[in-house]
């Protein structure tokens, strides 16, 4: 009984602290933390498709998942491979499937914290781009 009221305490402090971090994040075009869907297969095997991902806006480094804007109509989800300079190269970890990305870094506006098995009402669409595939 102790365990279960602990826990649930725990659960609601986690709860309002996510709220209060993305209510006081809203005048930004991407939130502090929140969840995004991903769509595609160039992230396989690591993300798959409608998988959901936790994500923030915090320092990135190489080897990250982020979510990066490249001027199309949603984010694309890709691993930073490399910096070079004043730019950033993004890849897919699926390699037959995947578009490759040369962008500033201000262009990536999240990082990945962790991946979700429970399904989401409110996320983010982010693409995992796939040459083939359609937006």
């Amino acid at each position: 009984m102790r365990f279960t009221m602990l826990a649930a305490k725990v659960i609601f402090l986690l709860l309002g602290l996510a709220a209060i971090m993305h209510f006081t994040s809203v005048k930004y075009n991407h939130p502090l933390l929140f969840l995004s869907e991903v769509q595609g297969e160039s992230m396989q095997p690591t993300l798959e498709p409608g998988q959901r991902i936790v994500c923030a806006r915090v320092g990135w480094q190489q080897g990250d998942i982020v979510l990066a804007d490249v001027g199309e109509d949603t984010l694309v989800v890709k691993r930073v491979a490399e910096c070079r300079g004043q730019w950033v190269h993004l890849t897919g970890d699926n390699e037959q499937t995947s578009c490759t990305y040369w962008v500033y870094p201000r262009q990536i506006k999240s990082v990945m914290l962790c991946r979700l098995g429970l399904p989401s009402l409110l996320s983010i669409r982010a693409v995992a781009k796939s040459p083939d595939s359609a937006s």
